[in-house]
């Protein structure tokens, strides 16, 4: 074999990755044997290795090879200017196309270790700056150039699918990001395949590889964007957000590249969601990985909500079964977030009350190019809503019971609260630690059972240990979780009857879901003033009523209008909160619930109606204005007390004077409640709340008359 022949098939086919040792050994036998014009080996070595550079020990000394340590490898090149244009565009593609490979490349290089590039972020990566070696062709270099930032791409994407691929407990988003890159990183694989056979065959040029790796280019930097983005600590949701918002960030016009990366998201997505499809179709959650935002409470019982005991078939065990952890909530699902969790919820209701389901059974996935995802979310939420309303209003009359709450608990129902009063009016006067609940029970049964209303057993009566404005404090410290609140709550008074007893509705499950005790505790308060105005105005309508009952009691002119002026606020307090606030509002509630869709517009609807009537009846924030009517109250019941036990003989001199002084204190305790709704009314002016501004001029103009 001739030196030349040796030299050129050498130069193309033979790559070596010596030790430094080796290197230096053979180097010395290259050499020697070029001084001494020898072309035999000095001899065989037994090892394999030494055999398998034989033939490299025949080369003829060349002064255009250089040996330099690239990557920890000594790899033989060639000086640039000592050879041909056409020898060094070989070397280029040859060291393009390992350099894209992410293999070490002796003419290409970068101011930092390449080891480095991996753990780059996108912004870092795109400024590294790859050089190519100054003794290359200028026309070389400008062809080459444009491709050398995708070096860094590919070693950051190559490098976060070996990592994600070696650390199966990184989550599942992160798992299939890195699967979705390897299954379109296989098409560059197999391009690298090609263009190396091709070089081999002396089928490539500078230009033809320039042109095949131009469009990898735009993809490798998208990919290697998301590749850094997804090396941040965040949970799956938050990456699926972060990779959702970069897509939609890119502005290419490149259809293919488009719908890439597009296909990646669509890739990555479908873990997540696949967990929403079965939670909405089957109400199951498949969250073993706690990825989520919806967490189960009672894993025990995710698959057999029909077996729940009695005690769990409540509207408190509901409320309580599953929790909404907001951040595992992807951003593109954000404004579905309130269905895609009751969706699965009511399902799971419906299935535990045995009502027969045909639930909606389409594949979900997301493309951030249109809304079909939409569409099924809201058509497998529409379906358990509307089909546990349906359940609620024909199989357990949810009508007639919310027709109830407004009879019983604004003792609208004809002649209700005056035998209640009547029953009850031994108990009223009583304290309450003299009451016995099972009598005040019975009595009330007494009064239901005049009554045609087949659901008149649901109603029960309870024995309250603090007045309606401790009450009020303290729901409102419990919603608003203000410790400082609870603090200022007055302790519980030594009340009597008319100021502890109260109503409540029990209605069983599923009904309960809508009647349940925070929305009826709220209407509680209602029936508890309303009872206490009614028991007032009794007393004082019965002061003179005949000459029969009202034999022996002293009476004048200023004791008449007195009373009259007593029981004319007590009415007109009692008309604002039923004629001006709550009956306009109850047949609204009772409108909307004919016409609902689903369940969440009666809950809806049946919430902002207690919460109006509280709050324009000035029963809600406003404790002050609480204490300040029962006060008024208290001062009228005294009055009649007075009037009552005057005893015989008495002058009528010392009953005016008796007259006057309540009246003095009446007029200071009503002043005070004019004044205290004033300040209201001037509060509420600022046009966010024109109805409480309307219901503090209403109650004034009533109060004034």
């Amino acid at each position: 074999m001739n030196p030349s022949s040796l030299e050129k098939d050498v130069a193309d086919k033979v790559r070596f990755h010596l030790s430094k040792e080796e290197l230096e050994r053979q180097m010395r036998d290259i050499h020697n044997r070029g001084d001494s014009g020898e072309g035999k080996s000095q001899g065989q070595s037994g090892s394999g290795r030494s055999q398998s550079m034989n033939s490299l020990t025949d080369l003829p000394r060349q002064d255009s090879w250089i040996f330099e340590s690239v990557g920890g490898f000594y790899l033989p090149t060639e000086d640039l200017a000592k050879i041909p244009l056409q020898r060094q565009e070989e070397l280029l593609v040859r060291d393009l196309i390992y350099a894209f490979s992410g293999v070490p490349s002796s003419h290409i290089k970068t101011d930092i270790q390449i080891d480095e590039i991996a753990e780059m972020s996108a912004v870092d990566i795109a400024k590294v700056r790859f050089r190519l070696d100054d003794a290359f062709s200028g026309a070389f270099k400008a062809l080459a150039n444009e491709l050398l930032p995708l070096i860094g791409y590919y070693i950051s994407v190559q490098s976060f699918i070996e990592e994600t691929n070696m650390t199966p407990s990184c989550g599942r988003t992160r798992l299939a990001l890195a699967t979705a890159f390897g299954d379109t990183m296989q098409q560059y694989y197999d391009l690298q395949s090609k263009l190396e056979s091709d070089l081999q065959e002396k089928k490539l040029n500078l230009k033809d590889l320039v042109r095949q790796v131009r469009p990898w280019l735009a993809i490798l930097k998208i990919f290697s964007g998301m590749a850094c983005t997804s090396r941040s600590d965040i949970n799956s949701a938050q990456l699926l957000s972060l990779l959702d918002d970069f897509v939609k960030e890119q502005k290419t016009t490149d259809v293919e590249l488009k719908d890439r990366t597009t296909k990646v998201l669509g890739e990555v997505t479908r873990t997540y969601m696949k967990i929403v499809q079965l939670w909405m179709q089957k109400g199951v959650l498949y969250d073993n990985q706690h990825e989520f935002f919806v967490e189960d409470n009672d894993p025990s019982n995710t698959l057999s909500s029909t077996l729940l005991s009695p005690d769990q078939c409540s509207h408190e065990y509901w409320a309580q079964r599953y929790s909404i952890l907001p951040d595992r909530l992807p951003d593109f699902l954000l404004h579905l977030g309130q269905e895609i969790f009751l969706g699965g919820k009511y399902l799971n209701i419906l299935r535990q009350c045995n009502v027969p389901l045909k639930v909606v059974q389409q594949p979900l996935s997301y493309n951030p190019e249109d809304s079909k995802h939409v569409g099924i979310i809201r058509s497998c939420y529409e379906l358990t809503a509307k089909k546990l309303l349906e359940v609620l209003l024909k199989e357990h009359h949810l009508m007639p019971h919310l027709r109830n709450l407004r009879g019983y608990f604004l003792l609208q129902h004809d002649g209700f609260s005056e035998a209640l009063l009547d029953k009850w009016q031994v108990q009223l006067q009583s304290n309450v630690d003299r009451l016995i609940p099972e009598k005040v029970q019975t009595l009330l049964t007494e009064v239901l059972q005049k009554s045609n209303d087949p659901f008149k057993d649901m109603v029960r009566c309870q024995l309250k240990e603090c007045d309606v404005a401790t009450q009020l404090a303290e729901m409102q410290s419990m919603e608003e979780s203000e410790e400082k609140e609870e603090e200022e709550i007055p302790e519980a008074l030594n009340l009597c009857g008319y100021e502890s007893l109260a109503l409540r509705y029990k209605a069983k499950w599923p009904l309960s879901f809508v009647l349940h005790s925070e929305l009826l505790e709220h209407l509680q308060i209602l029936q508890r003033v309303m009872l206490f105005l009614r028991y007032v105005q009794l007393h004082l309508s019965a002061l003179w009523k005949t000459p029969a009952e009202g034999l022996g009691l002293m009476q004048t002119s200023r004791s008449g209008s007195l009373r009259y002026r007593m029981h004319m606020s007590m009415l007109n307090l009692e008309h604002h909160i039923t004629l001006d606030i709550a009956e306009s509002r109850w047949q609204s509630l009772l409108a909307t619930v004919e016409k609902a869709q689903t369940i969440d517009d009666v809950l809806k609807q049946f919430r902002l109606t207690l919460d109006e009537c509280l709050r324009l009846g000035l029963l809600s924030s406003a404790t002050t204005f609480v204490r300040s009517l029962f006060t008024l109250g208290q001062v009228c019941l005294n009055f009649c007390e007075f009037v009552k036990s005057l005893p015989g003989g008495s002058s009528c001199e010392d009953f005016e004077k008796g007259v006057e002084e309540y009246e003095e204190e009446f007029d200071s305790f009503l002043g005070s409640i004019l004044e205290l709704v004033r300040e209201l009314a001037k509060s509420n002016s600022a046009g966010e709340k024109d109805d409480e501004r309307e219901a503090c001029k209403q109650i004034l103009k009533r109060l004034e008359e």
